[in-house]
């Protein structure tokens, strides 16, 4: 029977949805780890959601009622009171223009302004499950307002405009239509979805995943393309689905660390600044590779029994474990946007020639051993807040320092969020040693006059050492000061890593510190104890102008299972003939190292990079590539739309 649901519109007919939707038989519906952990949290958010605003955000309703459903939790009327608190939630006013069919994130916005309008997004991602497996389950009064909610949201995420590379948005978008499209019996609406896949798939063709190894959002992007695969019936869509979840795999795979259970490389969103781990990780990778599986929402499980059927290919488990690989990757359209990730026994270097976002994490590298599996990673990062660790979020800084807010502060700029800058960065990596220029100015984020140039360190070294000066780790609330060499060594275990300060625009005399804050990290995202979570810093302080220039050298070599070979290892850093010259606000700068001349030059006053010093040059015309072999070409060429003439 068709219930013909009149909703006004700005710009296009109503839509009549089937009421019929396709029902999945039960065996398909996969059971959880802990089912009293899972009633515990259904209970926990039943509580939350009955408080006075509730205290569940409003996507993580469609969570919760496909748990409900599924277990029978809810009385009938429960549900539909459930789900009209929801609808109170969207936007229903034609006159909101873009936000038309959207739906408010909190229980306290007011007025027909959206904002950021990506939740209509996640909420039709994690709803339409509930039409999919459980629309039986739903009395006549639910069905109706889920409908009205869905027809709703469908034009809600028409009205978004989303970037194509806005890979996680993008994706769920996809999915929405695609699904929305089937449950509705809505062929144009499929179709539409489908036509928004083909566009993504060219750009991706093309120039990569702009949202490159997110811990946060390649778990997005892996929730919507499986569910596209699971619950399709249309072969083509399911086809390409196949296809891009192949893509992302290999990516995924080549920088995964199964030892310390982390997505390692470069990343271009990453909420963890000390430690990387999230969604990706606890929800999908972690158990997919025997590790706990802690999920308590039927969503993330149905998500992960689809990832489990589809397994890991013999190449993919390969990459994961091949040492010494060496991975170039495309990520944007620009030339220079690439990353570079060099993965050993039990250190991995990556960087990022491009900046991506104001939470990335392009300077990093990742330590781990049988005797301790997880750590800190080290990370370089540029900010104004004095922030060094990310936690300006989980402390709730934004409202603390909001007086300090500039005038004419962007409505998008983030202000609660961990933030640092987006500077000019160029780089050239050669396995385990790089060359890093950064080049930066203060920001609408920043709250300090001056800029710090942080590298965070876990403080789990067996040595330290500045110069020629074996030094010891602070105690909290002390520091060291790096000597005049302007470099620093650390050990752990055959792994030595070092850092030459090459050039920046420091006061004269102002040398980089070796801090103990004392800082531990607690993971507030995801739930996960790290045991081995202590940290130390090393940072540099800029001029009170708010800008901020620095060129670092970092190296890496295993095998260092000698005082001697330690010894040799720091003598080549520090005996180096390093180059530096700057004329009208060109740098040149590069190390003379075994294999050879490594260095960039750019001209920072056009924010040009002008030539890459590297003894090992990129792969010609790459898009994901390892060890010298192009294996993303391969699986999405196919899909590159032929240009027009």
């Amino acid at each position: 029977m068709i219930k013909k649901l009149f909703l006004c519109a700005v710009w296009f007919a109503m839509l009549q949805p089937s009421l019929e939707a396709q029902v999945l038989s039960a065996p398909e519906i996969p059971s959880l780890p802990d089912a009293v952990a899972r009633m515990a949290n259904l209970k926990r958010e039943w509580t939350a959601l009955q408080q006075t605003p509730p205290k569940l955000a409003v996507r993580d309703c469609f969570l919760f009622l496909l748990d409900a459903l599924d277990t029978h939790f809810l009385e009938p009327k429960q549900v539909e009171w459930v789900l009209k608190l929801v609808q109170t939630r969207m936007i229903s006013d034609p006159a909101a223009g873009k936000s038309y069919g959207n739906i408010f994130w909190g229980w306290h916005e007011t007025g027909i302004d959206v904002g950021d309008g990506n939740n209509i997004e996640f909420c039709m991602q994690y709803g339409l499950p509930i039409k999919l497996l459980f629309n039986d389950r739903l009395s006549d009064e639910a069905r109706k307002t889920l409908d009205e909610i869905f027809t709703l949201g469908i034009q809600g995420a028409r009205n978004q405009v989303v970037r194509i590379s806005y890979t996680n948005i993008f994706l769920m978008k996809i999915w929405n239509f695609v699904a929305f499209g089937q449950v509705y019996h809505q062929p144009a609406m499929l179709e539409e979805g489908r036509h928004y896949f083909d566009q993504w798939l060219d750009h991706v063709s093309r120039y990569g995943n702009r949202e490159y190894d997110s811990p946060t959002y390649c778990g997005v992007d892996l929730e919507s393309l499986l569910l596209m695969y699971r619950f399709t019936t249309d072969a083509d869509i399911k086809s390409k689905a196949k296809d891009a979840l192949t893509f992302l795999l290999n990516d995924l795979t080549a920088h995964y660390n199964p030892v310390a259970g982390i997505l390692a490389g470069a990343h271009s969103r990453d909420y963890n600044r000390v430690f990387s781990r999230d969604l990706l990780e606890e929800k999908y990778m972690n158990p997919l590779l025997g590790r706990a599986n802690n999920n308590v929402h039927l969503f993330h499980q149905l998500c992960l029994a689809t990832l489990k059927e589809l397994g890991l290919s013999p190449d993919q488990q390969n990459w994961m474990h091949r040492k010494n690989r060496f991975i170039v990757q495309r990520w944007d359209s620009l030339d220079n946007a690439y990353a570079c990730d060099f993965v050993g026994q039990k250190v991995s270097l990556a960087s990022s020639n491009q900046a991506y976002s104001p939470d990335d994490k392009p300077f990093v590298i990742y330590l781990n051993s049988s005797r301790i599996p997880e750590m800190p990673n080290i990370a370089f990062v540029m900010e104004g807040r004095d922030d060094h660790y990310g936690t300006w979020a989980t402390e709730g800084m934004g409202e603390k320092m909001k007086q300090l807010m500039p005038p004419g502060y962007p409505s998008n700029g983030g202000w609660g969020k961990t933030r640092h800058l987006m500077p000019f960065m160029q780089s050239a990596q050669n396995k385990g040693e790089l060359v890093m220029l950064v080049s930066g100015n203060k920001d609408h984020n920043c709250i300090k006059d001056y800029l710090n140039s942080t590298i965070i360190l876990p403080n789990y070294f067996d040595e330290l050492w500045t110069g020629n000066h074996k030094i010891p780790v602070p105690s909290i609330g002390h520091q060291v000061l790096i000597d005049e060499t302007r470099t620093f060594f650390a050990r752990f275990e055959d792994v030595a890593i070092a850092f030459r300060f090459l050039w920046d625009n420091a006061d004269p005399g102002v040398m980089p510190v070796l801090y103990n804050d004392g800082y531990k990290f607690e993971a507030s995202r995801e739930k996960f104890p790290l045991i081995h979570n202590g940290t130390l810093r090393i940072t540099l302080q800029h001029p009170n102008t708010g800008k901020a220039n620095i060129a670092i050298w970092w190296k890496t070599a295993e095998g260092i299972n000698t005082d001697q070979a330690f010894v040799e290892f720091r003598q080549e850093v520090l005996n180096a003939a390093v180059s530096v010259k700057e004329e009208n606000g060109t740098v040149d700068i590069f190390v003379p190292t075994q294999s050879g001349k490594l260095g960039v030059r750019a001209d920072l006053a056009t924010k040009k990079r002008l030539e890459y010093y590297n003894p090992a040059p990129l792969p010609i015309d790459f898009l994901f590539n390892i060890d010298g072999k192009e294996i993303g070409k391969p699986v999405l060429e196919r899909y590159t739309i032929p240009a027009q003439k």
